[in-house]
């Protein structure tokens, strides 16, 4: 071959080889940004109906005439139940009064978005049609109908999402390790975990989009965790993995049983709560409180979680016939009207970045705020110490005629409430429209000293957090992103000079950003480096970040022992 045809067919092929590992950044940049668009899809839904139901809903918290406690759909591990006796139950089961649209009908008036049900809980019971076993709702029940099924197409014609509860262990199936009634973390024999990974095939393949699979239990290894998050990604990219999936493979933390975490988050999260801190599915006995401290209670929950930046699933326990207790339908009733004036501050919003006040919480849009008042100060003054806007009008959400007074100051705004003003009985929401820049200076800012020196710390950051562990019982807080914020009062250039002695070494290192500018801290045992003529604002908080640079596992904790930042007049 001539030496200028091989040149040609060598370059020919140089390109092609450019292009095609163009093609492959340009599908992975693909990827990153369908998924943000996933994950911010599922965290405008903000409020969402969760459904404990299933066989444990026949027994009701008894067993041979007993009240047996602990989680009611539990009741199997609480109150030692032979397997095959267990199973007898299935020979009741017939929910006449199941009416799937009736319960997309309470979600949708609730205010509620989107509908995450046990598709199969600890038991091994299948409320859907599995090949995979007998022991499911069409074939070992006289009712013979797929309840998972009639839900998914309901929330189809009601315009709700649809999500599925899938338990990691199976107290049934017979290649799975004898379960405990204390620990529900027991490991996943193969198996049981190649039965698991056919089921979520069923899943996702017969009912429809599944926004999220919500997974519970169990202690799988790193490798089933991620074969599974992958299996999921592969059959439908759109539906989040919950963190419950273990070994930081989910899309989204879970926080623990009613748990509303007092720290910050640093990644998507989500509360589950159910209507009873006692039980999750229908419990005979159960006492209830009254109608309106439940629902007082529910729609605080609900404002504190979406404030602080977190989706809140509530929980329903219909009874063994599929009907809903009425106590429930009525808190929900009660949430959804508090919606229907307030939902403005509460969907489509974002965490403020005002900290929480003594007299309540606020979230945010563009150009506006919701000051949700829980607690009435007893000057009829809501004061928030830091905040500089431009503010245009206050009203009450409920009345957006009723003009209110406001003052701000160098110190902050504060807000007159007038007697005149209707109070809502739970929470009423006042809104700030405000024009140009949100200026706040946080209690924790920090200053240069009269050195003109500031060192930056992991003792003096705020944290930002998420959860990492194998199982329920190992996942601990982890800090994923530490932040100062700091205020500046001269226009003179600065240096920043970054220490880190780490000895938990990382190949991939920290990114540090002052006011989003992005500077990479190399992650040796030892490392120095000086940034120079950096510029900070005057009129503004200036903030520095400091988060792991590869963000593959955001829920990977930090490893800045040794860590340094100081910033200096040169």
């Amino acid at each position: 071959m001539p030496k200028n045809i091989a040149l040609k067919f060598l370059i020919l092929g140089y390109i092609l080889f450019i292009c095609s590992s163009c093609n492959i950044n340009q599908s992975e940049q693909l990827n990153i940004a369908d998924h943000q668009e996933y994950i911010t899809t599922w965290q405008e839904q903000k409020f969402s109906m969760f459904i404990h139901w299933g066989l444990y809903s026949i027994p009701a918290g008894i067993w041979d005439g007993k009240r047996i406690t602990g989680y009611s759909e539990q009741i199997k591990g609480h109150a030692k139940i032979p397997t095959e006796d267990y199973r007898k139950l299935a020979l009741e089961f017939n929910p006449t009064m199941w009416n799937a649209d009736s319960i997309a009908s309470l979600a949708k008036e609730a205010g509620m978005k989107s509908i995450v049900m046990t598709a199969k809980h600890h038991d091994g019971f299948c409320m859907f049609a599995s090949k995979y076993t007998p022991f499911n709702i069409l074939n070992a029940t006289p009712y013979k109908k797929d309840v998972l099924k009639e839900l998914s197409d309901a929330c189809k014609r009601h315009n709700l999402k649809f999500g599925v509860y899938f338990s990691l262990i199976d107290w049934d199936y017979p290649d799975a390790l004898p379960f405990t009634s204390v620990r529900n973390s027991d490991s996943i024999p193969p198996l049981h975990h190649e039965y698991n990974l056919n089921q979520i095939r069923e899943l996702l393949t017969s009912y429809g989009e599944v926004s999220e699979l919500w997974f519970d239990m169990g202690a799988p290894t790193y490798e089933q965790s991620r074969e599974i998050a992958e299996l999921v990604k592969e059959l439908q990219p759109s539906c989040l993995v919950s963190g419950r999936i273990w070994n930081d493979q989910g899309d989204f933390m879970v926080m623990g049983d009613n748990y509303q975490p007092d720290f910050k988050m640093g990644v998507p999260w989500q509360s589950p709560a159910s209507m009873f801190r006692e039980t999750w599915s229908y419990r005979s006995w159960q006492e209830r409180p009254s109608v309106e401290d439940k629902i007082n209670e529910k729609i605080h929950d609900l404002v504190k979680v979406v404030s602080s930046g977190g989706n809140y699933l509530l929980n329903i326990g219909p009874k063994a016939d599929g009907s809903i207790v009425p106590f429930e339908k009525q808190v929900l009733d009660g949430v959804g009207k508090w919606l229907k004036t307030n939902g403005e501050s509460i969907y489509g919003t974002e965490e403020s970045p005002i900290s929480r006040q003594e007299w309540g919480y606020i979230t945010s849009k563009p150009q506006k705020l919701y000051l949700h008042v829980a607690n009435y100060p007893e000057n009829n003054r809501l004061t928030i110490k830091g905040l500089n806007i431009n503010i245009t009008r206050i009203y009450p959400l409920s009345d957006p005629d009723f003009a209110l007074n406001y003052n701000v100051s160098s110190s902050g705004c504060e807000v007159e409430l007038s007697e005149k003003m209707v109070r809502n009985k739970y929470i009423t929401v006042i809104a700030v429209e405000y024009k140009g820049e949100l200026i706040y200076t946080p209690t924790n800012a920090l200053h240069l000293n009269e050195n003109g020196i500031l060192v930056l710390t992991p003792e003096n950051s705020e944290n930002y957090h998420s959860y990492s562990g194998h199982d329920y019982y190992s996942s601990k807080p982890t800090v994923v992103k530490m932040k100062w914020y700091v205020l500046n009062n001269s226009n003179e250039p600065l240096e920043v000079e970054i220490a880190h002695t780490n000895n938990e070494r990382s190949t991939k290192g920290l990114k540090l950003s002052i006011n989003d500018e992005a500077h990479i801290i190399d992650a040796s045992n030892s490392y120095n480096h000086t940034i120079n003529n950096v510029k900070l604002h005057t009129e503004r908080i200036n903030t520095i970040e400091v988060v792991n640079k590869n963000q593959d596992n955001p829920h990977k904790g930090l490893k800045v022992a040794g860590l340094s930042i100081t910033i200096k007049y040169i």
